[in-house]
């Protein structure tokens, strides 16, 4: 009798889920949350180089150098990346434009995000602006260094002027781009509004012009320089006065054409921002507080190393970016970091510098001082053997060797500024004729003019390599394309891949990038030695799930069969190692319908196992 118990019907849809989930209970053995799904990425980025805190509502959100996290009004923390909907990784300038209770994110590359949030601070929509990023003609460096918030406008300051953001309409209203002198270009590092002026901090020093609706202050004449008693590094507005930080001298207050110091201090550094009635002034190792009675007060701990940012809430309590220390707060009985947990933000050492083969040689790639190419060496013996690009001797195709990598056959393969390539290391330095394989993908050598930087070989064999324009994986001899990531389309920080490395036993990628690092959750893993603990996930599957369906714990190249309850084959596939997916379509490329599944694995020996049963749940 054909089984239909669970078959869409939209009289008891809810009562099937139920029936289907206490089933499951009796029956099933359920994975534990250690699996991760397969194809999700996570983040490893330093959160410890803080570069600038706000609050937003009972939210406290730090931007450091990669990452940007919060804290909430119960010290929990949360860490933002392209994983949770942002459309960038480097953060250099956050605002909050509480009108329309919107958090403004600038990246380093020119783009933005403004991430509308609802009374919880929570992103309830993320809309990404790329103008600056797309334009024509104005400077490579697009980062955002400082947003000023006024009258419904966003004032950017940039390396080619100031950009003025219509709010409302996500669109650009003025540019003051050629205010320097003789109506040169200059770069902004931050602006600050007095009473009746627009100040700016440029690469000419300190300019200002008046903020009178008949004033064109896209005019450069409009625009005077204002002298100081030395370098300003930093400018800011305390109710409606100037205040500048002079490197080396103290902080200063604009008062009558002229400038007053009000707070000596030898530091290089300075950040001027008001908060909560307050003028708050980071400085190298500590930070300073102005009230509107002009009390100072100032404080230090040891924690201060970098201090780039800090304010002060309505609950009265500090809050400071450090670029050693990360986020940090003031607890009562001084200050102490309130950042993510952390573990390796970097791929470091590199393991793909040197290799040992089966036989025990070791391959090492060679500095370009050293004229590059790859030693080969028996450290018993010491014998060894220099391969480079000379016929007969390597045939590599670049000097330049970037990653080494052994694979599951033996063979040495290894990336170069001209492609990747690997070589049989038998009788390696018996002084023989050695000539490496290049494959062809594409009728032509396999990435021949592209910078091959990182080479990993997964458990199933297949080769991940890094590019300067993304990561590709092929499969086990380099012929066949399995799949592309780049930045674009998914969570990679960037494009410019740095090094890769490969976890068996997890079967994760870690990926190295100058934007940080991130891990994928590959569909392969080391293989178990028998099929005694094989592990399906998720089960069950809820409904409106869309990635894949893993199958771990599998010994190499199994065969894993999926079929209905009456026997029906629905989808078989081979294992990476000790692990295989499933993507939940048959083989007519519809989506499985609800129901239980019974999982059959099948060894290379032939040997079959009933593994468990798989619950869809629609």
């Amino acid at each position: 009798m054909k089984q239909d118990f669970f078959k869409e019907n939209s009289s008891r849809p809810r009562q099937q889920a139920r029936l289907l989930l206490f089933f499951l209970t009796l029956s099933f053995h359920f994975v534990s949350g250690q699996n991760s799904p397969i194809g999700s990425w996570e983040t490893h980025f330093n959160y410890r180089l803080a570069r600038q805190v706000i609050k937003v509502k009972n939210h406290i959100f730090c931007g450091s150098y990669n990452g940007l996290s919060s804290v909430d009004a119960n010290n929990q923390i949360k860490t933002w990346s392209k994983i949770d909907g942002l459309h960038e990784t480097g953060i250099s300038s956050l605002a909050y434009d509480e009108a329309q209770n919107t958090l403004i994110l600038a990246y380093r590359n020119g783009n933005l995000d403004f991430v509308t949030l609802d009374d919880e601070a929570k992103p309830t929509q993320i809309d990404p602006w790329r103008l600056l990023n797309e334009t024509q003609g104005i400077p490579e460096d697009k980062s955002v260094r400082h947003i000023i918030l006024k009258d419904q406008s966003a004032y950017l300051c940039t390396s080619f002027g100031i950009v003025i953001l219509d709010l409302g309409q996500k669109q650009v209203k003025e540019t003051y781009r050629y205010i320097g002198q003789d109506g040169t270009q200059v770069s902004v590092k931050q602006a600050a509004f007095s009473a009746d002026s627009l100040f700016a901090l440029t690469s000419q020093g300190l300019l200002a012009v008046s903020t009178s609706p008949t004033v064109n202050r896209q005019y450069f004449a409009n625009w005077k320089a204002i002298s100081a008693p030395g370098q300003i590094v930093s400018v800011g507005t305390f109710g409606k006065d100037i205040y500048a930080g002079i490197a080396g001298s103290g902080l200063f207050k604009r008062e009558k054409a002229a400038w007053k110091l009000v707070y000596t201090s030898k530091s290089q550094h300075y950040n001027i921002r008001e908060s909560q009635d307050h003028l708050v002034v980071a400085l190298d190792n500590e930070f300073v507080t102005i009230d509107k009675t002009g009390t100072i007060q100032h404080l230090a701990d040891p924690k201060f190393r970098m201090l780039n940012d800090a304010i002060l809430t309505d609950e009265r309590t500090y809050w400071a970016a450090d670029g050693h220390n990360g986020l940090l707060t003031d607890s009562g009985t001084g200050f102490q970091s309130v950042n993510p947990a952390q573990s390796d933000t970097t791929i470091s050492p590199r393991l793909d510098s040197v290799i040992i083969d089966l036989d025990g040689l070791s391959w090492s790639r060679l500095p370009g001082y050293l004229g590059g190419g790859i030693l080969v060496k028996n450290t018993q013996t010491q014998q060894q053997r220099v391969l480079s690009t000379n016929v007969g001797s390597g045939s590599l195709p670049s000097q330049n060797i970037n990653s080494l990598a052994l694979d599951n056959d033996g063979f040495v393969w290894f990336a170069s500024d001209k492609g990747v390539g690997y070589i049989a290391p038998q009788d390696i330095l018996g002084g023989g004729r050695v000539d490496a394989i290049l494959p062809v993908y594409g009728e032509r050598k396999l990435f021949a003019t592209e910078k091959c930087t990182a080479i990993a070989v997964e458990p199933g064999n297949r080769k991940w390599i890094g590019t300067r324009n993304g990561i590709f994986l092929f499969n086990a001899d380099g012929t066949e394309l399995v799949e592309k990531f780049t930045a674009a389309d998914t969570p990679l920080p960037s494009d410019q891949i740095n090094a890769l490395r490969f976890d068996a036993t997890t079967g994760r990628l870690f990926v190295d990038t100058p934007n940080g690092m991130v891990s994928y959750q590959s569909n392969a893993s080391e293989p178990a030695e028998n099929l005694e603990s094989v592990t399906i996930f998720p089960n069950p599957v809820r409904p409106n799930f869309s990635g894949q369906i893993g199958f771990k714990g599998l010994v190499q190249s199994s065969t894993v069969k999926i079929t209905t309850l009456s026997g029906r084959l629905v989808y078989q596939t081979t294992s990476q190692g000790g692990t295989a997916s499933w993507n939940l379509d048959d083989y007519t490329g519809r989506r499985a319908r609800g129901g239980i599944y019974m999982v059959f694995i099948v060894s290379e020996s032939g040997s079959e196992k009933l593994a468990g049963k798989l619950a869809v749940i629609e």
